[in-house]
């Protein structure tokens, strides 16, 4: 099966989404798909502090700019789903950031939705216990990659490159 990965960052645990990434490999590593968008945004616009010091400088990353959350959604939506029959899908500490993206794709048209998210939803933090490592490490250095984190980009690539490592 190929491997979907998403990270997203949003205006606190619970806020608006401000970004969302997921990258589609095979079980090579090779990418196959890719998505990366965020919304428009200014410091004014974000409540949070630390979302301020840690997201806001990397949202002009993205591939695409979005105008509104509800447009967030409803692009990852249909990339998820373009997906889901041929991927697993993996997050790292995905509870409640990425788990609530995928609640609020489904409550958006819950009948027809409802048994369409991802099951399981894989955490890579949990297989980083079960390997005797901590649930949360420095993931730019686990993966040798170094990245910025907190750009929802570079996070997913840093988590593929941790499950790989890991899953051999």
């Amino acid at each position: 099966m190929n491997r979907f990965y998403v990270d997203a960052e949003c205006d606190g645990l619970y806020g608006k989404f401000l970004s969302v990434a997921a990258l589609v490999t095979d079980e090579s590593g090779r990418e196959i798909d890719r998505l990366y968008l965020s919304a428009h945004a200014e410091a004014g616009d974000i409540q949070t502090e630390w979302v301020r010091e840690h997201v806001l400088p990397y949202l002009a990353n993205a591939d695409e700019l979005v105008n509104t959350e509800n447009e967030m959604l409803d692009r990852f939506w249909q990339f998820w789903m373009r997906h889901r029959e041929s991927a697993v899908c993996i997050a790292y500490v995905q509870y409640p950031v990425e788990a609530r993206l995928f609640s609020q794709c489904v409550m958006k048209a819950q009948e027809e939705r409802t048994f369409l998210g991802p099951y399981p939803l894989y955490d890579l933090s949990t297989l980083l216990v079960a390997r005797g490592l901590s649930p949360d490490p420095d993931i730019a250095v686990l993966s040798g990659m170094e990245l910025a984190e907190h750009d929802a980009m570079n996070d997913v690539r840093m988590i593929a490159k941790v499950w790989e490592k890991l899953m051999k």
